[in-house]
């Protein structure tokens, strides 16, 4: 499995645990209140478990199954690219998640900005690694 992978599944592990921390505190207050300011998590817990943990586990396993170019010495393509998307996500999770507990508009929209940013390099490095089925689909004969 390459690193880039390893990293992103391994960031978006961590991501779920403290997703699932923070949920079970709001779920905990829920049924026994005793700390008021635990509801203050619901938006940072929502934005971790949605972008730090979903959409980082499924560009971690696509960048590890979608399929390598053979004739070229960079079998993945602009990994660059990539490294620069897992900075970024990470970058705008921990910002707007910091954001949102403090009720920081500006703040949650750079890191907003930030995990778009890191989508669309990630979207822009992997599309010419997509490849359709058209040989097996061409075969077949009606």
């Amino acid at each position: 499995m390459p690193k880039l992978s390893v990293w992103m599944i391994r960031a978006s592990l961590i991501y779920m645990g403290i997703g699932f921390l923070f949920g079970s505190l709001i779920l905990h207050h829920k049924g026994i209140p005793i700390y008021p300011w635990t509801w203050k998590l619901l938006n940072p817990h929502i934005e971790i478990m949605i972008f730090g943990w979903t959409i980082q586990l499924v560009m971690g396993v696509a960048f590890a199954i979608l399929p390598r170019f053979s004739d070229r010495e960079n079998r993945y393509g602009a990994e660059n690219l990539t490294w620069w998307s897992f900075y970024l996500i990470n970058a705008g999770v921990a910002l707007t998640a910091i954001a949102d507990w403090h009720v920081l508009n500006r703040l949650a929209f750079v890191g907003r900005l930030l995990i778009l940013f890191a989508i669309v390099m990630f979207t822009i490095m992997i599309f010419p690694r997509v490849k359709p089925l058209g040989g097996f689909i061409a075969s077949q004969k009606p």
